[in-house]
C-alpha cells in the first residue's frame, strides 16, 4: 500500500512538472534570467516571445548556455552587450536576397561627418564614411539593428527591416562628456581597421590641442605623432620616417598645396576654425594617394550650417580671426567663410614711427603680416547629387624700408634709400561634384587650381653731390624675383561597396604643371656728369609638364581573422624629351588574434616627380619647386611596416609598429652656399643620393569623459648617402635617435580644461670640426704676367678646420613643457566666451639651436652653443555666436 502510494505521488509529481514545462513561456524565461542574472532584454514588440518553452530548465546555467539553450531553435536570434541582450528575428540562412543600405553620417548642424561607423549588430559586419561622410552597406533581407557611432558623439541605435535597397540618413548629436574608448564595431580604430600608419583627427581633436600664440595648429599637432621629427623648432617641419619636408603631400579638399607655413613655419597654413578633419598616413599608403614619398595629410574643411547662421571672433596675442556659416537657402545651400590676418605690422608700427621722428638722418621701417582665407559654398541638388566650391588664399607679406639722408657741407646731397619687398603664398580652388548613382555607387568629380607664388623685389636709390653747384649723380637699381606654379587638374574617382567583404576604389587624376622658378628682371639707371645709361635684362625659366595616375585598391574581408587592403598605382609623368612610367603596389595586411588584438603588415612603394630646391631648413620665399627633368629621375622609396594593436579594458589603447624604408634618386644642392640656390642651371648643381630609414614605435593612450593621456615613443635611424659629397653613408641632420611625447587632457570642471604636452629627443645631428690645422699650399688664380701664387705664401701660412665626416656630432638633448588653459563663460544671450593662456616652454629651458667653432690659443678647438628660445606666454580671447 505504501509502495502503491509512493508510485501516485512521483506519477503527479511529473505531471505536475511536465504540465508547467509545457504551460512555461520564453518570455517567462526571459523574467527569470532578469532576475537572477540581472539582464535586460531588448525587443521588437512584433518578436514572437510568448511562444512555449520546451527545453530543460534554465536554473544552475552559466547565462550564456542559459540564452544558448533558451532561444535554440526558437526562430529568436540574440546579441549579449554587457547588461543588454537584443533579440532579433531570425534570418532563414537560405535566402539569397541582399539589399543595400546607403546615405550620410551627419551632425545636428547638417555637416558630415568622416570615418563614422556604420555597424550591423545582427549580422556583425560595418562599414565607415568616407571624406563625403557617405557610407553603402549590403545586408541580408529582414530585421536588422545598426549602430551609429563617431568619436565625441553620442552613438545611435537603429532598427530597420530590409526588404529593399533604400537611402537612409543618420544624424549624430556632439556628446560634449567625451566617452570611453569603444571597439567593438568601430572599423576605424587601430584595432578592428586594416589600414596602418594613419591618425586621424576630428576637428574636436585638433580644438584641444595646444594653442600657440592663438589658436592650435594642425601642423604642430602632427609633429607630436610617433614617427615625425619636427625640424627646427617653432617651425612647421615635417620628417617623417627620415623624409624631408618635401616629400609630404598636402591635400585642402582635394587642391595639392605647396606653401603649407607662415612666418618661416611659425604658423601653419589650416585655419583650425575651418578644419573639419585630417588624415594622416606615415605608412600602408593606399593606392589612392601618390606624388610624395613620405606622408600624406588630407585636410577637410566644414562645409557650413545648413540650418541656422553661427559664427566666432578670435583675437590673439600675434594674430586674429573670424568665421561665419550658415544656409544661403535652408536644407539646401550653405556658405562657410574663414579669415585669419596676423598684426605684426600693428604692433610694430609705432616704435618704427618713433625711431624716425627722433632720427633726422636715418628712418628705417619694417612691415609684415600674413593672412588665410578659406571659403566654401555646398548646395545640395538631391539626396542623390551634391556641388562644393572651396577656396584658398594665402599670403605673407613682408616690406622693409632704410632711407639715410645727411647733410653735407656747402650744401651737397648725400641721400641713399633701399626698399626690399617679398610677397609669397597660395591660391586654391576646388570644384567637386558628387553623385550617387547606385545604392553602393559613389562617383566624384573634382576640378583644382592651384597657384603658389613668390616673389622678392629690391630697390637702391642713390643720390649725391659734393655741393650744391655740382651736379647731382643719381642711380636707381632694382631687381625683381619671381617663382610661380600652377596646377591646372582633376580628379574622378568611384567608390563602389558591393557587399561588407568588398571597399572597392577607383580613380584618375591628371595634373597639368607650369613650373617657371626664378624669373628675373634687372634695371640699372645711371645718371652723372657726363652720361647717362639705363640696362634692362629680362630672364626666365619655363618648365611645362603633365602627370596622369590610375588606381584601383579593394579594401577586403576575407573571413572574421583575415582582411587586406590591396592595389596599384600606375603613373605617368611627361617631360620635354622624356617619358616616365611607374607602377606602384600597395597592400596591406591584418590578422585579427582576438576581438581585441590585431597584428598587421604593409609594403608600399612610392614616386614623386616634383622637388623643392632650398638651402635652409625653414620655409622661405627663395625656396622653389623644380620638376623631373629628362636628366634626372623621379624620387623613389619601398617601406615596410609590421605592427600590433591592442585595446586594453574601455579605457586603454596600445600599438608598437616597425618600418623600414629605402629611398632612391634624393635631390641634394651640391655645392651652393647662398640663401638662394640659382634656378638657371640647377639640375647640373644637384645630386643624386640614397637613403635608409628604419625604426620602432610605440603609442598607448588612455580615455575617461575627464580625462585622456597619450604616450608616443620613437627610436629611429635615418642614414643617406650622395657618392659625389661623401663616399660613404652618414646620419641626417634630424636623426633624432629617441623621440618622447607625453601628453595631457584634463576636464577640470564644466568651466575650464588644461592641456599638456612634454617632448623629449636626442639633438639634431651637427657637422663640427675634429681638428684645426696648417693646410698644404694650393695655387691660387694668377693675373697673366704674374708669379703664381700658392695659399699659405709670406707669414701667413694656411690654416682651416678639418672635418671627419658629415653630421658628426649631435647638439644636447632637446626637452620642453607646453601648457594651456581654457576657461569657458556662456553669456546670458546664450554666447560662448572662451580665454586661452598657454605656456611655451613652461619651465623655460634653453635648447640649443646652433653651435660656434673657436680656436684656442693652445690650438685646441671649443664649440658654443647658441641660440635659446625661454618660455613664451600667449593668449587668446574666443566668442561663438
Amino acid at each position: 500500500m505504501k509502495k502503491l502510494i509512493m508510485t501516485l505521488m512521483l506519477f503527479i509529481t511529473a505531471l505536475t512538472a511536465g504540465a508547467q514545462s509545457a504551460t512555461s513561456s520564453i518570455k517567462q524565461q526571459m523574467e527569470r534570467l532578469h532576475q537572477t542574472a540581472g539582464v535586460n532584454f531588448v525587443y521588437d514588440a512584433s518578436l514572437n516571445v510568448g511562444q512555449p518553452y520546451h527545453g530543460p530548465e534554465l536554473k544552475g546555467l552559466t547565462l550564456s548556455k542559459a540564452l544558448k539553450t533558451l532561444f535554440e531553435g526558437s526562430g529568436i536570434s540574440y546579441q549579449k552587450n554587457n547588461k543588454y541582450v537584443m533579440l532579433f528575428k531570425e534570418t532563414t540562412k537560405a535566402t539569397s536576397r541582399h539589399f543595400t543600405l546607403s546615405g550620410h553620417v551627419r551632425d545636428s548642424i547638417g555637416e558630415t561627418l568622416i570615418n563614422a561607423t556604420v555597424y550591423d549588430l545582427t549580422t556583425h559586419q560595418g562599414t565607415t564614411t568616407n571624406e563625403y561622410g557617405y557610407y553603402s552597406l549590403t545586408l541580408p533581407e529582414g530585421e536588422h539593428l545598426l549602430r551609429i557611432s563617431y568619436i565625441g558623439y553620442t552613438e545611435q541605435t537603429v532598427k530597420t527591416v530590409l526588404y529593399k535597397s533604400h537611402t537612409i540618413d543618420f544624424t549624430l548629436h556632439e556628446n560634449m562628456r567625451l566617452s570611453e574608448v569603444v571597439v567593438t564595431g568601430d572599423l576605424n580604430s587601430q584595432v578592428l581597421g586594416t589600414q596602418m600608419g594613419k591618425r586621424s583627427l576630428s576637428q574636436t581633436d585638433i580644438k584641444t590641442e595646444f594653442s600657440l600664440f592663438s589658436s592650435p595648429d594642425v601642423v604642430k599637432t602632427i609633429q607630436r605623432i610617433s614617427g615625425v621629427q619636427e625640424g627646427v623648432e617653432l617651425a612647421s617641419g615635417l620628417y617623417v620616417h627620415g623624409g624631408n619636408n618635401d616629400e609630404n603631400l598636402f591635400l585642402l579638399d582635394g587642391s595639392p598645396l605647396y606653401q603649407i607655413n607662415h612666418s618661416m613655419g611659425l604658423f601653419s597654413s589650416f585655419n583650425a576654425d575651418m578644419v573639419k578633419n585630417v588624415d594622416f598616413y606615415k605608412s600602408g599608403f593606399p593606392a589612392r594617394f601618390g606624388g610624395r614619398l613620405s606622408s600624406v595629410v588630407d585636410v577637410r574643411t566644414n562645409d557650413g550650417n545648413m540650418q541656422e547662421w553661427h559664427g566666432s571672433y578670435r583675437i590673439g596675442l600675434l594674430d586674429g580671426g573670424v568665421q561665419f556659416d550658415g544656409p544661403l537657402k535652408r536644407n539646401k545651400t550653405s556658405l562657410n567663410i574663414g579669415l585669419r590676418r596676423s598684426w605684426f605690422d600693428l604692433l610694430s608700427e609705432p616704435a618704427f614711427f618713433l625711431q624716425r621722428r627722433i632720427s633726422k638722418e636715418e628712418k628705417i621701417g619694417v612691415n609684415y603680416n600674413f593672412h588665410d582665407l578659406n571659403a566654401k559654398l555646398t548646395h545640395i541638388v538631391n539626396e542623390r547629387s551634391r556641388l562644393s566650391l572651396s577656396l584658398y588664399s594665402g599670403r605673407d607679406a613682408l616690406s622693409t624700408d632704410y632711407k639715410a639722408d645727411w647733410e653735407m657741407h656747402d650744401g651737397g646731397t648725400d641721400f641713399e634709400q633701399t626698399k626690399n619687398r617679398l610677397r609669397w603664398g597660395n591660391l586654391n580652388a576646388a570644384l567637386n561634384w558628387n553623385y550617387q548613382p547606385s545604392h553602393q555607387i559613389m562617383t566624384n568629380l573634382t576640378a583644382i587650381y592651384t597657384h603658389n607664388r613668390a616673389n622678392i623685389l629690391r630697390r637702391d636709390d642713390y643720390r649725391y653731390a659734393s655741393s650744391s653747384t655740382d651736379p647731382i649723380e643719381k642711380t636707381h637699381h632694382e631687381t625683381e624675383t619671381r617663382s610661380t606654379i600652377d596646377d591646372i587638374g582633376y580628379r574622378a574617382e568611384v567608390d563602389f561597396r558591393p557587399s561588407p567583404r568588398h571597399h572597392i576604389r577607383l580613380g584618375i587624376n591628371y595634373t597639368l604643371h607650369l613650373f617657371r622658378p626664378q624669373t628675373k628682371s634687372l634695371v640699372n639707371y645711371n645718371a652723372g656728369v657726363e652720361e647717362n645709361d639705363t640696362i634692362s635684362k629680362h630672364s626666365s625659366n619655363h618648365h611645362t609638364s603633365h602627370e596622369l595616375n590610375l588606381y584601383a585598391e579593394d579594401q577586403v574581408t576575407l573571413n572574421q581573422r583575415w582582411s587586406l587592403n590591396g592595389g596599384m598605382n600606375l603613373s605617368a609623368f611627361i617631360t620635354p624629351g622624356k617619358i616616365f612610367l611607374n607602377i606602384d603596389p600597395r597592400v596591406a595586411v591584418k590578422y585579427q588574434i582576438t576581438p581585441s588584438l590585431s597584428a598587421k603588415c604593409s609594403y608600399t612603394m612610392m614616386t614623386q616627380y616634383v622637388h623643392k630646391i632650398t638651402n635652409s631648413f625653414l620655409e622661405m620665399p627663395t625656396d622653389y619647386w623644380v620638376p623631373t627633368t629628362a636628366r634626372l629621375h623621379p624620387m623613389r622609396s619601398n617601406q615596410w611596416a609590421i605592427g600590433l594593436y591592442a585595446q586594453m579594458g574601455k579605457r586603454w589603447t596600445a600599438s608598437v609598429e616597425g618600418y623600414y624604408k629605402t629611398t632612391n634618386h634624393l635631390l641634394q644642392y651640391s655645392s651652393w652656399t647662398g640663401l638662394q640656390p640659382p634656378a638657371v642651371s640647377w639640375e647640373t648643381e644637384v645630386i643624386d643620393g640614397k637613403g635608409r630609414f628604419y625604426g620602432f614605435e610605440a603609442d598607448i593612450n588612455y580615455r575617461t569623459p575627464k580625462i585622456q593621456l597619450s604616450a608616443a615613443y620613437t627610436l629611429s635611424w635615418n642614414k643617406r648617402k650622395f657618392d659625389n659629397f661623401y663616399p660613404d653613408w652618414y646620419y641626417d641632420k634630424f636623426d633624432n635617435r629617441h623621440k618622447l611625447n607625453l601628453t595631457g587632457r584634463f576636464k577640470l570642471s564644466k568651466k575650464t580644461e588644461m592641456y599638456a604636452a612634454w617632448t623629449l629627443h636626442s639633438g639634431n645631428k651637427i657637422t663640427v670640426p675634429t681638428q684645426y690645422a696648417e693646410l698644404a699650399p694650393l695655387p691660387v688664380i694668377k693675373t697673366p704676367g704674374t708669379q703664381t701664387m700658392f695659399s699659405g705664401d709670406g707669414d701667413c701660412p694656411a690654416q682651416g678646420f678639418i672635418y671627419e665626416h658629415p653630421n658628426n656630432a649631435s647638439l644636447p638633448l632637446y626637452h620642453r613643457l607646453d601648457m594651456g588653459f581654457n576657461f569657458y563663460h556662456t553669456t546670458k544671450h546664450g554666447h560662448q566666451r572662451i580665454w586661452n593662456l598657454s605656456l611655451y616652454n613652461a619651465y623655460s629651458h634653453f635648447n640649443t639651436m646652433w653651435t660656434e667653432s673657436e680656436v684656442k690659443n693652445d690650438g685646441s678647438l671649443r664649440i658654443k652653443s647658441k641660440g635659446y628660445i625661454p618660455i613664451v606666454p600667449s593668449f587668446s580671447y574666443t566668442i561663438k555666436f
